[in-house]
């Protein structure tokens, strides 16, 4: 049992959670937050435009909730193996 792997398993997980956490930003700067209520061409492209922004930040906002519990779980659960093999070599 190699800590130093899940270790960097870790540290790749959790640049991978920034990384979500910047493109959701990057996403909400480039989003239009008018909300257009006319009848006209022009706002039908801008609302068409404005749902797909809203959909792929829902799924974005889905993935990093399932990044952040993955990198919870494995934090604790690293930290469990470490206490564990510190017990087992302090008992040996």
């Amino acid at each position: 049992m190699n800590l130093m792997i899940h270790l960097s398993l870790f540290g790749v997980l959790a640049a991978l959670l920034v990384a979500v956490y910047i493109y959701r930003h990057w996403l909400e700067n480039h989003d239009d937050p008018y909300i257009h209520l006319h009848n006209d061409s022009h706002d039908d492209s801008i609302i068409s435009t404005q749902t797909v922004m809203g959909r792929r930040l829902e799924t974005v906002d889905k993935v990093k909730t399932g990044l952040i519990v993955a990198v919870i779980v494995y934090a604790i659960a690293i930290a469990a193996m470490g206490v564990f093999s510190a017990w087992n070599s302090s008992n040996g």
